[in-house]
C-alpha cells in the first residue's frame, strides 16, 4: 500500500562499491530504500544488502535518466528520493526532505546541490548550491529520460530548501580524472542525440557561442580564479564536456 508521505530513496548503481555505503548511511532514516544494480560486477549489490536496502537488479543502460521511472516503479511510497550512488544527504537536508514530505500542496522540492570535484568544493553559489529536482510524487510526475533533464512541475507545487551547508545534497561528482573521461564518454554522445532530436543544426557559430556563454559563466561570473587550481580545472572541464557534445 502506498504512503502518502512515506519516503522511498531510489538509487541506480553499476560498481559503486567504494562510495555506495556512505550514500546509504545518509539515508537511514528513510522509510525505504531501493538499489537498482545494474549487473555490477564488484560487491554494489552485497554492500547495499548489508545495509538494508531492497536490491532489484536489471541489464546495464548508458545513463539513469532511462530508468529513473522504473526504479521508482518497485517503490511502495508516493514520494520519491532520487539519488546517485556518490552523493550523500546532509542531516539538515533530511529534516527539510521530512517536513516537505508532510505537506499536502506540494509535489516537487529543490534542494541544493554541493558539487565537489577533484577534491575540492566551490565556492561559487551557483555550483556550491546548484539547484536540483530530486524528490517528487510519482503519482504526479514523471522522470524524463533525456539526459540531465529535471521533471516538469509548476512553481507552486514546488518546495525550496534553503541553500546553506547544512542543508545540502553532497556531490561527489569527480574525484579524478579517469572519472571525468568516463563521465564525458557516456553522457556526451547522448546529449548530443537529443539535441539532434529537438531538430538542433550544427554551425561553427552556434558552437562558439554556446560554448563562450559557457565559458563565461564558468571562468568569469562564476570566478573560478577564487578555488586556486581545482577551480580553474573545474571550469575548464564543464566547458570541455560541452565542446565534446558539440564536436
Amino acid at each position: 500500500m502506498s504512503s502518502a508521505i512515506g519516503i522511498s530513496v531510489c538509487i541506480a548503481c553499476r560498481n559503486e562499491a567504494d562510495r555506495l555505503a556512505t550514500c546509504l548511511e545518509s539515508v537511514e532514516w528513510a522509510d525505504e530504500r531501493i538499489v537498482m544494480d545494474l549487473a555490477s560486477t564488484d560487491d554494489s549489490a552485497a554492500i547495499a544488502e548489508r545495509h538494508g536496502a531492497r536490491v532489484v537488479r536489471r541489464d546495464p543502460v548508458p545513463i539513469v535518466e532511462m530508468i529513473r521511472n522504473e526504479i521508482a516503479a518497485h517503490a511502495t511510497n508516493d514520494w520519491i528520493l532520487v539519488l546517485d550512488p556518490d552523493e550523500r544527504v546532509t542531516p539538515g537536508l533530511a529534516d527539510e526532505l521530512r517536513r516537505a514530505a508532510a505537506q499536502h500542496d506540494v509535489d516537487a522540492v529543490i534542494m541544493p546541490r554541493m558539487n565537489w570535484d577533484l577534491g575540492y568544493p566551490p565556492s561559487n553559489p551557483n555550483e556550491r548550491y546548484e539547484q536540483q529536482l530530486r524528490m517528487y510524487r510519482k503519482s504526479r510526475v514523471q522522470w524524463p529520460v533525456i539526459p540531465n533533464a529535471l521533471p516538469q512541475v509548476t512553481d507552486a507545487r514546488k518546495y525550496r530548501v534553503p541553500s546553506t551547508d547544512d542543508t545540502v545534497l553532497v556531490h561527489d561528482r569527480n574525484r579524478n580524472i579517469p572519472e571525468v573521461l568516463d563521465r564525458i564518454v557516456r553522457y556526451a554522445p547522448l546529449q548530443a542525440q537529443s539535441m539532434i532530436d529537438r531538430g538542433q543544426l550544427f554551425s561553427a557559430r552556434a558552437m562558439f557561442v554556446s560554448l563562450g556563454t559557457r565559458a563565461k559563466r564558468q571562468f568569469i561570473d562564476g570566478k573560478a580564479w577564487r578555488d586556486g587550481v581545482p577551480g580553474m580545472l573545474r571550469a575548464a572541464i564543464l566547458v570541455g564536456f560541452h565542446f565534446y557534445i558539440w564536436a
